[in-house]
């Protein structure tokens, strides 16, 4: 560092590399928003039996480019296949934590999808079990390969 505690040209460098690999390699980035579904999950007994609201939303880096240039559909993510696995996780076996059901949901989009290279998904859950007044609650991961 320079003697005003300014990171030097080749010091910046070295940090905007150091960053970028923990950035997906592309900056494309398709997206799915506020998915409701209603299903059991939930770490309360009662949240299983009436089953609640969740609300997800999906975020898929990957290089958009071939078909964007090609104009063709089959070489990149269907939104409405996104949405089916999303809808097929989030109603299958119930989970006691949104974490997990986070987790779920990313491992399925990389699993099912070679061409995304990162994942994030949040799940909102509206009517968590809290006392108190609340606008959100929820879990965001972030997942790559």
């Amino acid at each position: 560092m320079t003697s005003d505690d300014t990171p030097s040209l080749a010091e910046a460098q070295v940090e905007t590399e150091a960053g970028a690999r923990t950035r997906p390699h592309n900056t494309d980035r398709l997206f799915l928003r506020a998915l409701p579904f209603y299903a059991r999950h939930g770490l309360f007994e009662a949240e299983r039996e009436l089953g609640q609201r969740f609300v997800v939303d999906v975020d898929c880096w990957l290089d958009t480019r071939p078909a964007a240039w090609a104009d063709d559909a089959a070489l990149t993510v269907s939104y409405q296949q996104v949405y089916e696995h999303v809808a097929a996780v989030v109603t299958d076996d119930p989970v006691r934590l949104i974490e997990t059901l986070a987790e779920r949901i990313a491992t399925r989009i990389l699993d099912h999808f070679e061409i995304v290279e990162q994942v994030r998904v949040v799940v909102h859950k509206p009517g968590a079990p809290i006392t108190g007044v609340f606008g959100d609650v929820g879990i965001e991961i972030i997942r790559s390969r």
